[in-house]
């Protein structure tokens, strides 16, 4: 019975010392990357003529959307506009939206795409607002243009300068394996003396071979987040946080508005685009059949 109790014993050790150096690895490389994160926002810079050139979709993008934050930015404008109307739901509770009157002018290829899939003549099931087209071609094309300008870095990327922290609790616990061998051997209990040999083994190499940084630099970088941040400041007015409730959005301001502060902008517009937006998970017309 004392040999399972040493055994037992040596085996909590050893995990809590490979949980110790585990975490202390962690917060070591935390520290790192914010200290990573400051210095880069300390060196960031973004002049005004830099900032004009930073339209909706960018922006967009330097706010954690995506094509699917392009494609918000394109159904809101064309429902301001009035050019995309939506339908009376289905017996479901499922609507659909579509085009109404003439195109309007200025609308970029994402904007004409959207309202020609809402056609009327078009089917009812195309014109749901998760099936109309998104805004990959216009995100992908921006998202390239921003990484060449510095306002992203590519994803995934490790921080430079890591270092290999070694794992002095593991060491310990390595240390730890002799004497709980001998008092084995004593006990003639030899499985769980190289069970211990082996957990002990496995110290010594956490120990010797800490784990690599784990951590990567924000997709965003720090002149990204400045110039978010000034655009911002720049369009305060469209700000719906601030912005009088009888106070309309210009149509020509959506897409800026939508892309600086988000869903905020569209409630503002018409809250059935937030009803109608994602895709239902299950078909309603019939309890656990038909799943989209």
């Amino acid at each position: 019975m004392t040999d399972w109790l040493v055994f037992a014993c040596f085996v909590v050790i050893t995990l809590t010392a490979w949980s110790l150096d585990g975490t202390k690895h962690g917060a070591a490389e935390d520290a790192r990357r914010e200290a990573f994160v400051a210095d880069d926002r300390r060196s960031a810079v973004v002049t005004p003529d830099a900032l004009r050139e930073l339209g909706p979709v960018a922006l967009e993008l330097l706010d954690y959307g995506g094509a699917e934050r392009v494609k918000l930015g394109v159904v809101a404008r064309l429902v301001a506009e009035r050019a995309l109307r939506r339908e009376p739901a289905d017996v479901a509770g499922r609507a659909s939206w579509r085009t109404r009157g003439p195109a309007p002018e200025g609308l970029d290829d994402c904007e004409r795409d959207v309202l020609a899939a809402a056609l009327p003549a078009r089917d009812r099931w195309d014109r749901y607002l998760w099936s109309l087209p998104g805004g990959s071609p216009l995100a992908a094309e921006a998202e390239t243009w921003l990484l060449g300008e510095g306002y992203l870095r590519r994803r995934g990327q490790p921080i430079p300068g890591g270092q290999r922290l070694r794992g002095w609790w593991s060491a310990a616990a390595a240390a730890a394996a002799v004497p709980t061998m001998a008092l084995l051997a004593l006990d003639h209990a030899w499985v769980r003396g190289g069970l211990v040999l082996f957990i002990g083994l496995m110290s010594l190499l956490v120990s010797a071979v800490p784990p690599a940084a784990t951590r990567t630099m924000p997709h965003v970088t720090g002149k990204g987040e400045l110039a978010l941040s000034l655009a911002r400041e720049q369009h305060a007015e469209l700000n719906p946080a601030t912005r009088p409730a009888s106070q309309r959005y210009d149509p020509a301001t959506v897409r800026m508005a939508v892309a600086l502060f988000g869903w905020p902008v569209v409630h503002r517009i018409d809250t059935r685009i937030w009803d109608d937006w994602d895709r239902p998970s299950v078909d309603a017309d019939g309890p656990g059949e038909g799943a989209f």
